[in-house]
Parts: C-alpha cells; sequence; structure tokens
C-alpha cells in the first residue's frame, strides 16, 4: 500500500485514548503541557531505524519531541506529525533552536524501518522514525505511560491500533520532561516548549 493510501485512511477506522501522565507527581503546568522533571533517564532500549539502531544515545544532547503511533493511522498519527512540522517551523522563524523529533511505531508487524523512514520524510526529511517488538518496546513504553492494543482480524494488513496520542518532551540527559496533551495547537506548543527548555519555570 503506498504512503498516499496509508494517509488518506482507506480501509481503516480509528481510535486513541490519551496516556496518563506516568506514575510521578506533576510538577508544574502550562497550557499545552504537564512538567514531570523525571530525574531519571529513560530505561535503556534498542530500536530499529533505517539507518540502524536507536538508543538512549541518541536522545543525549538534544531537546526531543516523541510520539508513537503507526503509519497506517488513519487520522491522529499524520496530524500529530503536521502539527510537530509546524512547531519546529515557529519555533525557527522566533530564533529558538529547535527540536528533533522521533517518531515510533507500535505496529513492527507492518512497519518496517524503510516504511517508517517514508513516512516521517513526507512530513520532515528530519524526522526519525523507529519501530521495536512489543518486548523491545516494553521498557520505554511503561516508563511513559503509553498505551496501545491492536486490534487484529482474519485480513493480517488491515487493522487498528488503538494508542496514546500524548507528545512527550525528552531533555538533553535523555530524562521525561514534560508531556503534550490532546489536542495540539502549534502556536501553543511551541510556546510552552520555548518556556520548558529555557529554564523558566512553568505554574504549579
Amino acid at each position: 500500500m503506498g504512503l498516499a493510501l496509508a494517509l488518506s485512511g482507506a480501509f481503516l477506522a480509528w481510535r486513541h485514548w490519551p496516556a496518563p501522565v506516568p506514575a510521578l507527581p506533576p510538577a508544574g503546568h502550562l497550557p499545552s503541557a504537564t512538567l514531570v522533571n523525571d530525574t531519571a533517564p529513560l530505561p535503556a532500549f534498542a530500536l530499529h531505524h533505517a539507518n540502524g539502531k536507536l538508543t538512549n544515545a541518541d536522545l543525549l544532547g538534544h531537546w526531543t519531541l516523541l510520539s508513537f503511533g503507526y503509519t497506517f493511522c488513519p487520522d491522529i498519527c499524520p496530524t500529530t506529525l503536521a502539527t510537530l512540522n509546524e512547531v519546529k517551523a515557529q519555533l525557527a522563524a522566533r530564533g529558538t533552536p529547535v527540536p528533533q523529533v522521533m517518531f515510533v511505531s507500535v505496529d513492527p508487524a507492518r512497519d518496517t524501518p524503510q516504511r517508517l523512514a517514508e513516512y516521517v520524510r513526507f512530513f520532515d526529511p528530519a524526522f526519525i522514525g523507529a519501530t521495536g517488538s512489543d518486548a523491545e518496546l516494553a521498557g520505554l513504553v511503561k516508563h511513559l505511560g503509553v498505551h496501545y492494543q491492536r486490534h487484529e482480524g482474519p485480513d493480517r494488513q488491515h487493522y487498528v491500533v488503538d494508542h496514546s496520542a500524548v507528545v512527550y518532551l525528552i531533555d538533553p540527559q535523555a530524562r521525561l520532561k514534560a508531556v503534550f496533551t490532546w489536542p495540539h495547537d502549534p502556536a501553543t506548543m511551541a510556546t510552552d516548549y520555548a518556556q520548558l527548555t529555557s529554564g523558566r519555570p512553568a505554574s504549579p
């Protein structure tokens, strides 16, 4: 199935639920984000992307916006990635350093690293797409509070995956800093991102 068909949402219905904030007390709030300030780095992980492995080391030294989904998602995933592209554009226009953006698929049976690379490139050539088996994803999704569930039927190519619809902000030490909950407004996210990465405190 080509990329255009995947983006059109043909053959698929879509459902999602928002993920709870991970099991840490909120450290503050902004219009689009809840500050978490996790003091522990994300657990070690090794996922797969078109150029090899994606690990915790790829988070170090960068601010990262991280989302989860799948390429056959007809609505929320393309909307989120388009929003993140716009967030980057607004930050660049303000002179704010832009984050790296990572999209992790929870549908490895259909989302090969090559397909993911093609998919995220449609939104921004700098976006990184990666995936892994349920076992490879387990530690990361548990730490972040990500939920997903596949609804597979007789046709193993056409099924839906329920998944969390939040965007996670990871700091340059690979720690969870904040979560952006759905719906995502690019201007509000860009403003909140700039504040969060500048060190200015959020409201309690």
